[in-house]
């Protein structure tokens, strides 16, 4: 399926790197979170990333601009979900919580919406469960801080369709330049890989 527009749900320190990544690999985001302070910290976060980069020389300030362009903060959940092609959800790591959102997005998305959970910890096959599309849920985990750590950890509940996956890995493609993935039926890889200063995606069961 074709991406164009990428929902984060939370715009802390990882929601708003995720955000920056998404935009910077020219999708439409929008970036939601619960208080207005939160979406101001968010973006300022994001300013003053492109803004060092255009001071080394990474990019153009043009260039910074357009990034800036392609990110609309909202406070309204259906504002920022409907018409989304891909929600990413970073919300806090309470399993309520995350039921929560996603059935609120249930009533909010299109059908053929996917749903990208950052946890790195919960069970992706029970949020899964919960929903009406188990089949377009799949765990992407990424590393602080986003923009600069190229490591993306692809999770797979165990409903999660080869379509799902194959979608999850052509984006993390996109957003992170570099990725390869191998498959992992359990733990979690970050410290192994931290090790060798990966610039992959891995994939295992969650």
């Amino acid at each position: 399926m074709e991406i164009k527009k990428v929902c984060v749900l939370g715009a802390g320190l990882m929601g708003n790197g995720i955000a920056q990544v998404c935009a910077a690999a020219g999708f439409e985001v929008t970036m939601r979170d619960i208080e207005q302070r939160f979406i101001d910290g968010g973006m300022n976060n994001i300013k003053n990333n492109l803004g060092r980069d255009v001071k080394k020389g990474k990019m153009t300030q043009e260039q910074a601009d357009a990034i800036l362009g392609r990110i609309k903060p909202t406070l309204d959940v259906k504002e920022a979900a409907s018409g989304a092609d891909v929600v990413v959800e970073v919300v806090i790591e309470i399993m309520d919580l995350k039921k929560k959102v996603y059935a609120e997005l249930e009533e909010i998305v299109p059908p053929h919406c996917l749903f990208f959970t950052n946890t790195s910890g919960l069970s992706i096959t029970e949020m899964a469960a919960i929903t009406k599309r188990p089949d377009k849920m799949i765990g992407t985990h990424f590393f602080n801080p986003v923009p600069v750590m190229r490591l993306l950890e692809i999770i797979r509940a165990h409903q999660t369709s080869d379509e799902t996956l194959a979608a999850a890995i052509e984006w993390g493609k996109k957003t992170r330049q570099r990725s390869n993935h191998r498959q992992r039926s359990t733990g979690f890889c970050r410290k192994q890989n931290s090790l060798h200063h990966a610039q992959r995606s891995l994939l295992r069961y969650g």
